[in-house]
This record gives structure tokens, sequence and C-alpha cells, in this order.
């Protein structure tokens, strides 16, 4: 004899189901949802060189991927046309899984000079000739591809930012001997695809690091700021052998500098986002830290997340 299931099961049921439907269509919405991410930062050595500067950073586009990659690659250079800042950086994974194809979408770079880059795991996926393909396309845009360079960079104000572009971590590329050399008066800014490579860096040797690759686990279940099997990207890097990074998603302290890992631009694998809403991040810098109450190893105390941010749980 079957027994029919209970009022309060098929209430159950019908709850599960209603939110299984809420989070897949939110998961649907959510690439289309670019926000603006507008950030005052302090470096803990000072460096009042930057005071005033606007440095943006966009990473993972993932052109030719699942979902509206190209689309919001196109409004997040519009958007810096509108903010106008002194520099711009990018982090890699210009095409997804590397298939390199002709496209505008890039074109509005030209009309946000200087721009600097390095190269991600995907522009390596089909090969290092494919990589320099890509790097020679970013060129062609007035783009400066690093690939395991320091460059002295002169700002508007009169002063000098030390950059320093590591190749891709992911697929071990790095020369992370880059940061062997002590400090100098200038800031020094580590630029690199994947936030592994913190692992691999001298402890104070960069004043700020800027970092995508992990897409905030682009479906994610998990608050923590650590991957797990609540985030889609966990699979990914399980299915490539590849170890997690212990950074996923925010702001850190790490190594003696303050370290961002962005969410990105596009998406990869499936066209879906998860609380992980892509977006562009831009850095303001100031001469005063946003908490100076909090200890020197809290990035609260230099950081200060200004609008368009909306959930604040990532700032640590």
């Amino acid at each position: 004899m079957t027994v029919p299931p209970s009022r309060a099961t098929r209430t159950l049921a019908g709850c599960l189901t209603a939110i299984g439907l809420a989070l897949i269509g939110a998961a649907t919405l959510e690439p289309y949802r670019l926000r603006t991410r507008v950030v005052q930062v302090t470096l803990p050595r000072g460096c009042d060189a930057l005071t005033g500067t606007r440095i943006a950073f966009l990473t993972d586009f993932h052109i030719g991927g699942p979902g509206p990659s190209a689309r919001n690659t196109l409004e997040a250079i519009e958007r810096l046309r509108a903010w106008r800042p002194h520099l711009v950086l990018l982090g890699g994974d210009y095409f997804d899984q590397g298939r390199f194809s002709p496209t505008t979408v890039f074109d509005g770079l030209c009309d946000v000079q200087p721009v600097f880059a390095v190269l991600g795991n995907h522009d390596y996926r089909q090969g290092e000739h494919n990589a320099h393909r890509i790097a020679a396309f970013l060129a062609g845009r007035g783009v400066r591809v690093l690939r395991n360079e320091c460059v002295v960079i002169d700002l508007p104000n009169g002063s000098q930012l030390e950059l320093v572009g590591l190749d891709d971590p992911y697929t071990g590329l790095h020369d992370s001997s880059l940061l062997a050399q002590p400090l100098t008066p200038h800031p020094r800014v580590l630029l690199a695809h994947s936030p592994s490579v913190l692992e691999a860096v001298p402890v104070g040797s960069a004043d700020i690091g800027l970092f995508g690759h992990t897409h905030w686990g682009q479906i994610r279940l998990n608050w923590s700021r650590w991957l797990n099997p609540l985030d889609a990207a966990w699979y990914l890097d399980r299915i490539r052998k590849k170890p997690h990074a212990r950074f996923q998603r925010g702001w850190f302290w790490e190594r003696g500098m303050l370290a961002y890992v962005s969410s990105g631009i596009g998406q990869t694998q499936l066209p879906f986002r998860l609380f992980a809403r892509p977006e562009v991040v831009l850095l303001e810098f100031a001469a005063h830290g946003a908490d100076t109450h909090r200890p020197c190893d809290d990035p609260r105390r230099y950081v200060r997340e200004r609008h368009g941010t909306g959930a604040s749980g990532t700032l640590r």
C-alpha cells in the first residue's frame, strides 16, 4: 500500500522547488548585472605619490564564452571612458579557452590609455603561438602586455609607480624572482592573473596586488573566502588537477601587501553566475586610511568601498 505524502512534505517540496527556480532565475540574470566597484585605498607604506591617482582593474573577459561576455566588456570599457582613470590594468583570460577571433570589443581601450596587461591560463589553452597572437592583438589596441616584466610608469602628478606584471601563475609561467628586489620609494603594484602566485612571492615585495581567475566561484553558494564544493570553480580546478588558490574573493592582507581578487567580467563553461556578479574595479588612492583603529594586517584599515559594491561581506 502506497502512503501519500503528508501536507508538510508537500509544502517542503514546494518551497524547495520555488527556491530552486528562484536561484536558477537569479543565476541566469546575474551575468548581465555588471557592477562598478569603487574603492578608496591607502597603501600601508604611505606612498603619498599615489594620492589622487585612479587605477582601473578589469579581468577575465572570456570573449567567445557563454553568456554576455562581449556585452559586459564593451560596457566596462565605456564606464572607464566616463571615469577617466590615470592607469588601466588588465588581468588576463581575454578569449575563452584561448579561441582567438578578430573582434572590436577591445577597440575602446585606445581611448583610456595607458593600459598594461598580463596573460591568463585561457590565453595559453591553444598553445604559446596563440598566446603571442593574443598579446599582439592587444598591442594593436594600445595595450602593453607584460610577461614577467617590471616597468616604471610616470603618473600625471609627476610621481612614478612601479608595476610588476607576472606571466600566468596557473600554468607555472610566472617568475617571482622579479619581486626579490627591495621596495623603492615608488609604490609597487603586482599584477598577475591568478592569486595562487601569492604563495610564491617574498614577504614585503609589493604594496598592492591585483588578481582575477577565480570568478569568485562563478556559481557561489559558499560565503567564506575559500573555495569549496559549493562553488562551481572548485570542480574546474579538480578536473584540471590544479590546487585551489587559498585566496578566492575580495580583499586580503597577505605577504605584507594588500591583495584584491576580482570576480571578473565574463563567464566560462556555464552561462551563469550566482552571488558572484561581474565587476569593474576602480581604485581611488587616498592619503589617509579608512579605519586607523583596526590592526595593521586588516585590509579594512586601508580600504573603504565607496559605492556600487552590492554585498559588503567580501571586505576582510
